[in-house]
This record gives C-alpha cells, sequence and structure tokens, in this order.
C-alpha cells in the first residue's frame, strides 16, 4: 500500500527500503480516547468515557530501567563500564522502542476500532509536572516519552485518527466524575466531594 519505493540500502543480514506512502484523511470524531504517561507502574493508560473501558500498557518498563540502571552501577564499580556502555546501551535502546511500539500500535488500532480519536498530554513539562520520587527519578528522565508520543501520531496519521493535546495541569489531582479537586495517595484517588473511588491513573487519563 505504498506510492513507490525511494531508497534501498543493503547490510550483511537487512534491506532497509524507503517508500512514500499516501495519508488518508484524519476522520473528524466526537468520541476520544484518553492517554496518560507515566514514569512508575504502567507507562501509558488508556480510557475511553463513552464505554468506561481502561487500558494499561508497559509494566515491564520500569523494570528494565531499573536492570540497565543496577548493570551500569555493577560496571562502574568493577571498573568496565568504558569498555560495555555501548552495548548495553544498544540492548536498552532496543527493548524499550520495542515496548514503545507495541503501546502505540495498541493505542492506535483500538483508538481506529473504536472511531475515536487520541488525546495526550503536552510533554514539554511532563519531567516538571509529574510526581518524583527518589527511586523512580532516574525512569522519569530515562523512558523515551517523546519516541512513544511520536509513534503514536505517525500510526494515527496513517490510519486516519486525529490526535490531540492537552494540558496536563490537574490532569492527576481533578476528579473525572464531578470535576472537583480531590486527594490522590500514590496510585489511589479518592474524591470528598462526591465519593469517587479510582485508580489514579484510570482517572487522569479519563480528565484528558
Amino acid at each position: 500500500k505504498f506510492e513507490k519505493i525511494n531508497q534501498v540500502e543493503l547490510d550483511k543480514e537487512y534491506a532497509h527500503i524507503t517508500v512514500t506512502v499516501s495519508e488518508p484523511p484524519v476522520r473528524e470524531v466526537e468520541q476520544w480516547v484518553g492517554v496518560d504517561l507515566n514514569s512508575t507502574g504502567h507507562i501509558a493508560v488508556a480510557a475511553n468515557p463513552t464505554t468506561g473501558k481502561v487500558n494499561k500498557y508497559g509494566k515491564e518498563a520500569p523494570h528494565i530501567r531499573k536492570k540497565y540502571s543496577k548493570m551500569r552501577r555493577n560496571l562502574h564499580i568493577e571498573g568496565l563500564y568504558k569498555v560495555a556502555k555501548n552495548k548495553i546501551r544498544t540492548k536498552e535502546n532496543r527493548k524499550i522502542k520495542d515496548i514503545n511500539h507495541k503501546i502505540s500500535r495498541t493505542i492506535v488500532n483500538k483508538a481506529a476500532q473504536q472511531a475515536c480519536g487520541i488525546k495526550l498530554e503536552k510533554l514539554s513539562d511532563i519531567r516538571t509536572t509529574a510526581r518524583q520520587f527518589k527511586s523512580t527519578r532516574p525512569s522519569l528522565h530515562s523512558w523515551s516519552f517523546y519516541q512513544l508520543q511520536f509513534m503514536i501520531e505517525y500510526k494515527a496519521k496513517l490510519l486516519g485518527v486525529s490526535v490531540a493535546y492537552v494540558d496536563p495541569a490537574y490532569t492527576s489531582q481533578m476528579c473525572s466524575r464531578c470535576g472537583l479537586l480531590g486527594a490522590r495517595n500514590g496510585k489511589d484517588f479518592t474524591c470528598p466531594h462526591c465519593g469517587h473511588v479510582d485508580h489514579a491513573d484510570a482517572n487522569a487519563s479519563f480528565n484528558i
């Protein structure tokens, strides 16, 4: 389903082929899926307010970052980091990219099937607005949120799925039922006004 082949590059294992693909017109939608990106727990939580369905993705991602962070510390102690750093970085980046590809593909496909658009938070302030703890700060500052956003964007274009961005302010603190400020404690959200109780990331994705 491509228009033309632009370039072909060969190496010992693969043929890398660049093609031009036509973009279908972006569909106008009335329903949206909200996606909350996180540095702890699941990397992405998607919620559809119309159906009430919540999907969580990438639970293994923080463990990957911790694993390679610990590996780098051990290599520093043993004096072997300079020798192995490029190999470690390459393996880590491949795993991250693979996870982001799978998450973005699933989110976009579900949105297309449900005739919904996708709403994301603006990522420019994610490192200053997200809740940070000493144990999760490396994950927050190193996970490829921008890569995941880029993958969602271009996969959505190929299927004609609308993508929009919202201000992240108060998406984690506001109650998705009544709109008033509630209390977030870790992954638990409670609204003292209407009594709504929810997973904090699910509540945020409904707000988005």
